[in-house]
């Protein structure tokens, strides 16, 4: 085989390799694994903290160019938010309320590396945690109530490629939103607070 015959079977198969990186698999799900560390946060009078705690993300991605996709996700974790009066107000003494957190947000995702075994990607979007007490409470009076906050995420990280279809993802999320007071005026410090979230988990393309 002469040197002209090997080039064009190299020219052949690189073109082969980059339509195969680019065909289908427009589609991706992903479970991860995540921890969730809430900043704490200090107004009216009230500092409010909450403890670290582990949780679950689903994510769904649908990329209508090689790089460029939406995102959805869903998020679920538990931990306690603690209420503690550092000068004199209407609290008279820490609270701490167990609470459900649920996020449920779209994002703009942007991805590089196609091609790749890995492949690093970034996202931004907006939508929505809803913190929700395990157990009814009440402070001076006035009962607490599930609470909602809009909220923007952001979030970068890289996907390694374990097979065709199968990969391992690695990132790190933040939440910028309004810190919870679950409706008692007691509790409200009219904070914004931020979750950062490093997560891990599998996702499946399609």
């Amino acid at each position: 085989m002469n040197i002209t015959a090997i080039a064009k079977l190299l020219v052949v198969c690189l073109a082969g390799s980059i339509l195969y990186a680019q065909e289908g698999y427009r589609n991706d799900v992903t479970v991860s694994a995540l921890g969730s560390f809430q900043r704490s946060t200090t107004g009216n009078g009230i500092n409010q903290s909450a403890d670290d705690s582990a949780g679950i993300l689903f994510t769904y991605r649908y990329f209508f160019t090689d790089h460029q996709g939406l995102e959805l996700n869903y998020g679920y974790t538990r931990a306690d938010e603690q209420f503690t009066p550092s000068t004199s107000t209407s609290l008279a003494s820490a609270q701490s309320v167990s609470t459900n957190t649920s996020e449920a947000n779209l994002s703009y995702v942007l991805r590089f590396g196609l091609g790749h075994r890995l492949r690093p990607f970034a996202s931004a979007g907006v939508g929505a945690l809803v913190f929700s007490p395990v157990n009814g409470f009440t402070v001076n009076a006035v009962a607490g109530q599930r609470f909602g906050s809009p909220d923007f995420v952001y979030s970068a990280g890289a996907d390694l490629a374990l097979s065709k279809r199968v990969s391992f993802r690695l990132g790190y999320r933040g939440h910028v939103f309004q810190a919870p007071d679950y409706g008692v005026p007691a509790l409200a410090t009219g904070s914004v607070s931020h979750i950062a979230q490093p997560f891990g988990g599998l996702s499946f393309r399609f």
